[in-house]
This record gives structure tokens, sequence and C-alpha cells, in this order.
């Protein structure tokens, strides 16, 4: 009798997991898995389902002595290995574009000045560190790309075909170029991510989407451009197009499609006071404040990126009442939702019409989110990922 309630005890734990740790839903189209993801994260076993922050210590460009050290904005960021924080400026006249904090959030050096010569640098479109931790900016004006060494020196200098406007080195070589196309006969216009050799040739179209053109003649113009993001870490490149439906296509460095992620989610809505809110962040006397057409809903998601694990972190549209920031999904390294977590200032409608762009860094179990202050000052808050 009691091996039998034992067996019945067994069974009853069985049914119970199961129910908990319900089996993820998968799809294959054209080879390609699909994992199919729902508003409720699944309970997968082995991974966390929360993450806490805990703040550390922030970088803040209001800081006197980093004004006296000639830094006064936080462009772009990224991090090393080794959780040495670097930090790109605008380029200004007689001070540096980079600057060099440790681990602990102090300054250490800074490095590339302003100017056409060898490691001088006239326009920073792009930021990032890569390989044996080093530093890249993609100059817009100059046409090229210059990588520094994480002491600061020069490495090398590569430059960009006329026929790029832009390209970001990846961890094996090569480089992920964005490209526009446009149609008018057909009315198109397409946006692809093209993979290229180290020569800057076509290796392969990682994906390219298509839209109806859009035009800023045109007496009203959507707010939410159609503009498809990118991200990559270490061995993946992240690509999608926010929008009405929720995909994020996943490629490794040669540019072979990995799996898609797709998952259901609950419109935002635009509310008469976030459209109001909106247009009054934009310059005195702009001419597309009055042109701009809001949507009835804001799109799927804003932004993503990932973590040196696998991670993906997309940023919803969906806004934290209390601090103010947006509403991440989490998924795993195979594309399974794991959890929320409320990270990053991230917002399209800033970025398409005021330039500013907050982006966010997951590296070696800390985020390093770029906010802007309400006085118009940024500042990087470093804070330790706690994962239960």
């Amino acid at each position: 009798m009691r091996r039998l309630s034992s067996c019945f005890l067994v069974i009853i734990l069985l049914v119970f997991c199961r129910a908990n740790h319900p089996q993820v839903e998968k799809i294959t189209e054209n080879g390609v898995e699909i994992i199919l993801n729902h508003l409720e994260p699944y309970r997968v076993p082995g991974e966390p389902s929360a993450v806490v922050l805990e703040k550390e210590f922030v970088i803040d460009a209001e800081s006197p002595d980093l004004f006296k050290a000639g830094l006064t904005d936080i462009f772009r960021f990224g991090v090393g290995t080794d959780g040495s924080i670097y930090v790109a400026q605008r380029p200004r006249k007689d001070v540096p574009v980079v600057f060099k904090f440790d681990k602990t959030g102090h300054l250490q050096n800074s490095f590339g000045r302003v100017g056409q010569g060898p490691g001088e640098i006239e326009r920073c479109a792009y930021f990032g560190v890569i390989g044996r931790d080093e530093v890249y900016v993609l100059d817009a004006q100059g046409k090229r790309i210059t990588t520094f060494a994480s002491s600061g020196e020069l490495v090398k200098e590569a430059h960009l075909p006329t026929s790029l406007i832009g390209a970001i080195p990846l961890e094996n070589g090569n480089f992920l170029a964005p490209r526009s196309d446009v149609s008018p006969n057909e009315g198109q216009e397409e946006i692809a991510f093209d993979l290229l050799d180290r020569q800057f040739v076509l290796v392969k179209v990682i994906h390219s989407f298509k839209f109806p053109v859009q035009h800023m003649g045109v007496a009203k113009i959507n707010a939410y451009l159609t503009n498809p993001t990118g991200s990559y870490e270490l061995d993946r490149i992240y690509v999608g197009l926010p929008g009405r439906d929720y995909e994020v296509l996943v490629f490794d460095l040669k540019g072979n499609l990995l799996r898609k992620i797709r998952k259901d989610y609950a419109p935002v809505m635009v509310t008469a006071a976030f459209r109001n809110e909106a247009l009054a962040r934009l310059p005195p006397g702009s001419t597309v404040a009055g042109r701009l057409e809001f949507p009835n809903y804001k799109p799927s998601f804003q932004y993503m990126f990932a973590d040196e694990k696998g991670r993906l972190f997309v940023a919803t549209s969906e806004i934290d009442a209390a601090s103010g920031q947006n509403i991440c999904d989490v998924f795993d390294a195979s594309g399974v939702f794991i959890c929320r977590a409320v990270v990053g200032y991230y917002d399209l409608l800033r970025m398409y019409w005021e330039g500013v762009t907050l982006d966010v860094v997951a590296r070696n179990g800390r985020f390093f989110v770029l906010h802007e202050k309400e006085n118009g000052y940024k500042e990087i808050v470093v804070s330790k990922a706690i994962w239960r």
C-alpha cells in the first residue's frame, strides 16, 4: 500500500511539474526553427524567472571632474571584457573623443582627437568595443573605421567605399552594413543588412525588409518611421522590424539564419498626452512638428540587446510607471521567453526626430544603462544583475 501511495505521489508531482513547465511551442518553416512565445513567460527548468538590479555607481557627465577632463556629453559607450567602460562624445575641438573608465567608474585616460589625420575623428556616428578589447569609431564624415587598443594607441584604420553609409566590425573580422534602396516606380523602399568581408566585399545579404516609400516632402509623416533595428553580441546577430508584428531573426556571424523568435504582445495605445509630450520635445520652429501623424498604437518593440550568455532583451513599448524605463522581454539563448525586466530608456521617437539614442549594455553580470537626466545631462547607471 505504501509503494502504491508513493507511485501515486510521483504521478501527481509529474503532472504538477508539467503544468507549471509547459512544453515550449516550436514550428518549422522552410527548414528554420521558429520559437512561439506568448504573453506569459515559459517556466524553464534551470533558467531564471526574474532579474533584480542593484545600483553600484554612476558615471555622470555633469561631474565637475569630468568637465575638467573634457567630457561634457555621453553620445555612445561600450564595455570591455574586464569591465572597463569606454565613453564617446561628439567631437569637439581640442578635447578627446573617447574616455576610458575602469570597472569601478574611475577615469583612467582619454584619446582620439578631432581632425582628419591618423587616429583623429571628424564625426562619431557609431562606437563600440570588440575582440581583444579594441575600441572602434565609425567616422561618418571621414568615411572610415578607426580602431584603438584599450590603451588608446591607434591599431588600424579602414576606409569605407563611397557606396557604404556605414559598417560595424564583427568579432570574426567581417562587417555588418545597412543598405537602403528606393524604387520610386514601385513605391517601395528596401532596407537590408549586408555581411561584408574585410575588404568590404559582399559576402551575403543577411536579410532585407521592404515597405512603402516614406517621403519627407508629403503633408503627413508617420511619426514612427518604418525602420529595421539590429544588434549583435559576440557570435550572434539579431535583426527585426518594429511594427505590427513581433519577430526577431537570429543569425550567426556567417549570416546563417539560426532561428526566428516570435511573441504575442499587447499593443500599447498612443494617447493624446503621449503625443503632446513628444511634440513638445521637438526643437522650436521644427518643420515637421505639424506634419507628424501618430498611429493608434506604438511599435511592437523599440530596441534589443544581448548579453554574453546569449540572453536577448527586447525593449517593448511598455513603460514602467515607477521608473520611466522600458519593460523588456527576456529570452534565453534558445529564444524562449523566460521573464520580463525593467531596464533602459530607449525611445524610437527620440532617435528618429531628436537624434538621442539611450543604449543599454549587458556584460559580465552587469547592466550599463545610458540615461538622460531632467537637466539634459547624461549618465551611465551601472547595476549588478541578480538572477532568480
